[in-house]
């Protein structure tokens, strides 16, 4: 592997920096208009498709796609990529359910549907999950590409960590939402560049695309329609296209960051273009992502480099093939690497300037029970966001000290997804969901999944669970190497033809991650409907609280019931949204 020149490797990450400060500075600064929450975190609700769609893309992609899926595909095949159709089922799904409530209320916060709808105990609730979860998640996502740089470049992980998150915090914080579009929208080329550029050297090194393609089938590595129906089976068809479905839903329809910027643009029309742009782009860069695994093995498919202990293990397999690929190129190290921290930048701001409104409607204005002025709103707000990412930027030396963390923050996610869309869904298309039942179904689902999660985890750091992955080889690496034995599977009986697993270990501890989002939510929404219908409650149910098609249901019924009872024909037009049901 060749030595890399870092004063031009560096030049690219140097002036992805650099405009990210400057935009923050502009907005900030030069134009001024930041003194108002509608400003700060709406953009004046007058940003374009354009910027607002890469933002989207931007700031839901991470380094853990970027790095996480090509290892992925390299150790585990192409199944998991099987999601991406996924897609086009939940924009449909989001366009005619989710987008035209959440729109239509124009909310700074989307927590405040939930009082709307149920109570403010309902809000607060789930605006404290969301603030948990974030916090937890942002770590995660700077540790990762800082975990790359590090390797790549040999510099103090902690170094690095402290200047990003400084950085980042500053312009999120000077800005608000203008500057953390725009600043996506200049990360996204970056991202964009780095991703297409180590698929054209990838190719060129091997020889070419059917190269690739035939590589990868004779390892049993692409495979989409694995139709097993085993839910203990770690990938197949079912798991990946069904679990990942809410995990979509959850990420475009609720997100808080996403529905900021749905609400950001001017009109419906607008934000439902975004809202397509957004899940192609993502589904574009997901499969890019996997072909880069496909080129890794096609790569190495003669001497795995763990096994030949050039790396630790899989999750420095990319920065590894970076650096052996790139490197005759000067700068294309760096390119990556810029566009690997861009993409962690985009989701560290994003959830900073979100979590920052959310915490000011949902908890601060409503503890206080006062409505600040504009501009003290915005003197919080922004220092909500500072708080907020020095707790995150400390955050990320514990993770890189505690083993295993970086999966147990990924399933908390999975903790907390399906009672987070389980309360959305049944407020906006179940009319009889009160706030007992969605308490109860939140409160189930989180506790079973805790159970399931931390059962899992626990198994696995033990040793006591552990998948089966693709076959590798050492055939062709050099004489002098000292090889790393292969897993080791002793004490474990073989369950399935991915698990092997310790005869001690519940069995639902051995159920495919890619189901937790699916039980959750089912959990949740089983719970919330029994309950409502249990104990009913009289509810005054503002109509545009409803999906459209909800909202026609219910008008046929009462126009229906109130010709009955009148027995005369009569015309009713729909109710309008401004009154009561």
């Amino acid at each position: 592997m060749e030595q890399l020149n870092w004063t031009v490797e560096c030049v690219a990450f140097v002036i992805m920096i650099g405009l990210s400060v400057v935009v923050g500075l502009y907005y900030g600064c030069v134009q001024g208009k930041q003194n108002t929450i509608s400003e700060y975190l709406l953009g004046g609700r007058h940003m374009a498709v354009l910027p607002i769609t890469m933002s989207l893309i931007t700031s839901q992609l991470s380094g853990i796609s970027l790095l996480g899926i090509p290892s992925e595909v390299y150790s585990y095949g192409t199944q998991y990529l099987i999601f991406t159709i996924d897609y086009v089922i939940c924009s449909y799904i989001i366009i005619y359910i989710y987008l035209p409530v959440f729109y239509e209320l124009q909310s700074v916060s989307v927590f405040e549907y939930l009082e709307l709808r149920f109570d403010s105990k309902i809000r607060g609730f789930l605006s404290i999950i969301y603030a948990i979860s974030v916090i937890l998640h942002v770590p995660v996502v700077i540790y990762v590409p800082a975990m790359a740089f590090s390797y790549v470049t040999g510099l103090n992980l902690y170094y690095f960590t402290l200047i990003i998150c400084g950085i980042c915090i500053f312009y999120t914080t000077i800005g608000g939402l203008k500057a953390v579009v725009w600043t996506d929208a200049i990360q996204s080329f970056f991202t964009a560049v780095s991703i297409i550029i180590v698929i054209v050297l990838g190719l060129i090194r091997i020889g070419g695309f059917n190269n690739m393609i035939t590589a990868n089938q004779e390892s049993d590595r692409i495979e989409f329609f694995r139709m097993d129906l085993d839910p203990f089976l770690r990938n197949t068809f079912w798991t990946s296209g069904i679990g990942m479905s809410f995990t979509l839903i959850s990420h475009m329809a609720i997100h808080a960051s996403s529905v900021q910027r749905f609400v950001a643009l001017p009109t419906f029309n607008e934000a439902r273009k975004s809202l397509i742009f957004f899940a192609f782009g993502m589904g574009v860069i997901k499969l890019f992502s996997g072909m880069t695994g496909l080129l890794i093995y096609a790569t190495y498919k003669d001497c795995d480099p763990t096994l030949a202990n050039y790396i630790d293990n899989d999750k420095h397999i990319v920065p590894f093939y970076i650096v052996d690929v790139a490197s005759k190129i000067p700068g294309t190290t760096g390119l990556f690497i810029a566009g690997v921290v861009s993409a962690a930048l985009s989701s560290m701001s994003a959830q900073l300037n979100t979590l920052s409104g959310t915490i000011y409607e949902d908890l601060i204005v409503k503890t206080m029970n006062v409505k600040p002025s504009d501009l003290t709103a915005s003197i919080i707000i922004k220092f909500t966001v500072v708080v907020i990412g020095v707790i995150c930027t400390f955050l990320v030396y514990m993770i890189e000290k505690m083993n295993g963390i970086i999966q147990v923050s990924i399933s908390l996610n999975s903790v907390t997804i399906g009672a987070v869309i389980s309360v959305f869904t049944l407020g906006i298309t179940f009319p009889r969901a009160n706030s007992r039942g969605v308490m109860y179904g939140m409160l189930s689902s989180i506790v079973i999944m805790v159970w399931i999660v931390s059962g899992a985890q626990i198994a696995m750091y033990n040793g006591e669970l552990k998948f089966v992955k693709k076959n590798v080889s050492i055939a062709g690496c050099p004489d002098n190497v000292h090889f790393r034995n292969h897993s080791e599977f002793s004490g474990l009986y073989r369950m399935n033809a991915d698990v092997y697993v310790n005869p001690n270990v519940n069995k639902i501890f051995t159920l495919s991650y890619m189901h937790y989002n699916t039980i959750g939510t089912i959990i949740a929404l089983v719970v919330g409907i029994v309950v409502s219908l249990m104990f009913p409650t009289e509810q005054n149910i503002d109509p545009k609280l409803l999906a459209p098609c909800i909202r026609k249901c219910m008008y046929l019924k009462n126009s229906t019931k109130t010709k009955c009872e009148a027995n005369k024909t009569e015309e009713y037009q729909l109710v309008s949204q401004n009154t009561k049901l």
